[in-house]
């Protein structure tokens, strides 16, 4: 990786601010909360005012490739000195760029624009543009005329002379800078068609498409209802279709499709939600699709009212994550227009300047928008706890304990162990939700009735020992990276003294599951014994969650805490699980340690470590038990065959075989 891929991210961070502010609010692609979406209802503020008589909406010819990359550097020292030494020690010297097919490979040198792939590219166009909307303001003052700038897409709303003096001055002006309007991708709007002959005579010879219906803006759309009925449509009827090529994909990859689903595909209509007002009613056919073949496809079965509300909470709260469109159209709309109010304000009056704009006030209005929404889908989880059966109910309780839900969540990365076949994954969502299992045997091969509770607790086949010490493993994994003398099944110290006494296992060859040196501090030796039980089991039937971690915590210290405090002059950490990827607190607290450890050495993101030992305790957990599930249990049976080794492939017995 490029070393200034490396530098970029924080860079950026760190001057953050001072981009915004020498890019202006005019210009929304240099990182404003939610800037794309204030650019398009600043746009739409001023097309619904009186005096509007069109928009022009401006596309520019291979935009950022042709950025003046002298100009904008020379520019941006000016508006942005502590982001032009960055640009300066990336872009001084001409960029490599290879350009590699299947027969050859070539290099080429990039003299201009902006080099696509750089996290800086965004920020740079957006500042090395900002001399061209100065001079455009020019227009703006006089008044009837309104611009708003997304990266290379720009927009003015106004009369139509004013509009036709701005275009002009953005012909002359933009070539300058690396901005070359091109006036076949360039749209005028007209909000009346009374205004088609002038707009025809103002704008003749130069190329512009004149419209009297709605168009295409950055996502969104300008124009009437009809228009925005017409435009919301269309997409709808594709994603119909993308939704139904997913659920195809769903009846062989279910677990590669609700990922695409919720970390790709949904975001698409989520934008026009955002961005298009009343549009609930035509994302109906959008939810019908959901309802009827993708949520089916995905867990084998259909599934009533009741569950389609259940899938649609997220995954932490015990759902699929996989929303009802119809339900939160409205919603997002309204969220996206509270937290762009001040800044359309500062778009539609033409600011300049980022001053008037109050950042803390946003973040407040965000925080308290996500609380609102928290306690709405906590309102929601509690209607359909009290209406789904007690087995269900049993379950959502359990699987919105933090973490539990990571195998979910995680991308289907083979490499790292993360992806499921179609059937491991649908008893996985089974064991989810208490459904039972189907094609599983009635009975196990012990004689017991082969439910839920029997699969994880049933010792024949070894799955329960396969389960801890797959945790136990990777645990051991984990702590090798960042301590010293990492054991697996340690002796403990055998007692010699007579006056040494404990309630818990005073074998002579006692172990442990792991021990490592510093763990807490640097020399001190900590011991660790895991242990991973099934809550629905019929023994722990009217415990809660925090009692059944006491009971298993204090178990494993009765048996083992004083004697390695007195004798190993250690420390001891039970690591408690549950097997719907739970954790006690002790464990939870050594998860957080052992994230900070590895974070701090590998100087990598301490949440993108903690995300990842979550996810990987949570997959060696779920496999464990889906391996469980359908495994084999008890001794292989004699065939009643004779061996092949016997059999005489003629088919004639040995002893009648004969000669010619």
């Amino acid at each position: 990786m490029p070393l200034y891929h490396q530098r970029g991210p924080v860079v950026i961070g760190v001057i953050k601010d001072d981009i915004q502010e020498a890019a202006g609010p005019l210009q929304s692609c240099a990182g404003l909360e939610s800037g794309i979406e204030a650019s398009i209802r600043a746009v739409k503020r001023t097309w619904e005012d009186p005096k509007t008589e069109a928009v022009l909406l401006v596309d520019a010819d291979n935009a950022f490739n042709r950025l003046n990359r002298k100009a904008a550097i020379h520019n941006i020292r000016q508006l942005c000195p502590p982001f032009h030494q960055y640009l300066k020690n990336t872009y001084q010297k001409s960029a490599k760029l290879i350009v590699n097919d299947t027969y050859s490979c070539e290099i080429i040198y990039s003299d201009e624009g902006a080099t696509q792939g750089d996290v800086a590219a965004m920020a740079e166009y957006a500042i090395g543009i900002r001399p061209l909307i100065n001079i455009l303001a020019s227009v703006t003052k006089l008044g009837e005329l309104m611009q708003a700038w997304y990266a290379d897409d720009s927009a003015a709303a106004g009369t139509l002379k004013k509009l036709r003096l701005w275009w002009d001055l953005l012909s002359v002006n933009g070539p300058k800078l690396g901005y070359f309007p091109k006036a076949v991708k360039t749209i005028l709007i007209l909000k009346e068609k009374s205004l088609l002959p002038a707009a025809t005579f103002l704008f003749r010879e130069t190329g512009i498409e004149i419209t009297c219906d709605g168009e295409r803006h950055l996502g969104a759309v300008i124009g009437g209802e009809e228009a925005r009925e017409t435009y919301v449509k269309k997409k709808v009827e594709k994603w119909v279709k993308d939704v139904e090529e997913l659920s195809d994909i769903a009846l062989d990859e279910p677990q590669a499709a609700l990922s695409g689903y919720t970390k790709a595909l949904c975001h698409r209509w989520t934008f026009v939600m955002r961005t298009i007002q009343d549009t609930k009613d035509l994302f109906i056919p959008l939810e019908k699709c959901i309802r009827e073949k993708f949520i089916p496809a995905i867990i084998g079965r259909n599934v009533s009212d009741l569950h389609r509300r259940m899938f649609a909470l997220p995954v932490r709260l015990g759902g699929l994550g996989i929303v009802n469109p119809v339900e939160i159209a409205e919603k997002e709309y309204q969220t996206s227009l509270k937290i762009t109010e001040e800044l359309v304000d500062l778009i539609y009056h033409q600011e300049t300047s980022l001053m008037k704009l109050d950042k803390i006030k946003i973040k407040g209005r965000v925080d308290c928008l996500k609380l609102v929404k928290e306690l709405r889908l906590k309102k929601e989880l509690a209607e359909i706890m009290s209406e789904v059966d007690e087995n269900t109910r049993e379950s959502l309780q359990l699987v919105q304990e933090h973490g539990s839900g990571a195998w979910l969540t995680c991308l289907p990365i083979q490499q790292l162990g993360y992806a499921y076949s179609k059937q491991d994954f649908r008893d996985a969502v089974h064991l989810r939700y208490g459904w039972d299992i189907p094609n599983t045997p009635r009975f196990c091969d012990c004689g017991a009735k082969n439910d839920h509770n029997h699969i994880l607790n049933c010792k024949r086949g070894g799955y329960v020992n396969y389960r801890h010490n797959n945790v136990r493993d990777s645990v051991a994994e984990y702590l090798r990276l960042v301590t010293k003398d990492v054991r697996i099944e340690p002796l403990l110290t055998p007692i010699e003294s007579a006056n040494f006494q404990q309630k818990g296992n005073n074998a002579d060859k006692a172990r442990l599951d792991i021990s490592a040196r510093g763990v807490w501090s640097t020399f001190e030796r900590t011991f660790f014994d895991v242990r991973i039980f099934n809550p629905k089991s019929p023994t722990y039937q009217g415990k809660t969650m925090p009692q059944l971690y006491t009971l298993h915590r204090n178990e494993k210290k009765n048996q083992y805490m004083n004697r390695v405090l007195q004798l190993e002059k250690g420390s001891f950490v039970p690591l408690v699980f549950t097997t719907t990827g739970g954790m006690a607190p002790e464990a939870k607290r050594f998860i957080r340690r052992l994230a900070v450890l590895i974070a701090t050495k590998t100087k990598e993101d301490y949440s993108q470590v903690m995300c990842n030992i979550r996810t990987r305790l949570s997959m060696d957990i779920m496999r464990s038990v889906l391996v469980a599930v359908r495994g084999v249990r008890g001794k292989a049976k004699k065939a009643w065959t004779a061996p092949i080794s016997n059999v005489s492939f003629n088919l004639i017995p040995e002893e009648k075989s004969y000669e010619g």
